[in-house]
């Protein structure tokens, strides 16, 4: 994962909340160009792929030490601690509007270098 997500405002909301762990959420993002069109079929407009209004795990975590009994042996945390901290009110979410990226191939890592140039080019940081 990579993103500008700067950690120390979820710190903050992670121990001002009481968690166990604290979530960054983003926006999630749409694999596809939007078409808004008429009942009568009339196109009006092309959006290119945006942002959908559902927030996704980020895969980054702010997690307190007394969450370590909490982990499965075996398993992923995502499916198993993480609804288990949800249903007993433990976990909360971060919601981040920062570069995030993840990279898991090796499109997505294309993908990254070309975020990261153009941001390098556009002086962000």
């Amino acid at each position: 994962v990579l993103t500008t997500q700067e950690l120390e405002p979820m710190i903050e909301q992670h121990d001002g909340s009481g968690a166990l762990a604290t979530v960054m959420l983003v926006p999630y993002p749409s694999a596809y160009g939007v078409v808004d069109a008429e009942e009568s079929g009339k196109i009006t407009a092309f959006r290119e792929k945006g942002d959908l209004p559902l927030w996704i795990n980020a895969g980054v975590y702010v997690l307190d030490a007394a969450v370590k009994d909490e982990l499965p042996d075996l398993g992923d945390h995502e499916t198993t601690t993480f609804p288990r901290l949800a249903e007993a009110g433990r976990i909360y979410g971060y919601r981040s509007r920062a570069f995030w990226k993840t990279v898991d191939n090796l499109k997505e890592l294309k993908e990254a270098e070309e975020a990261m140039d153009k941001r390098a080019m556009l002086g962000a940081s």
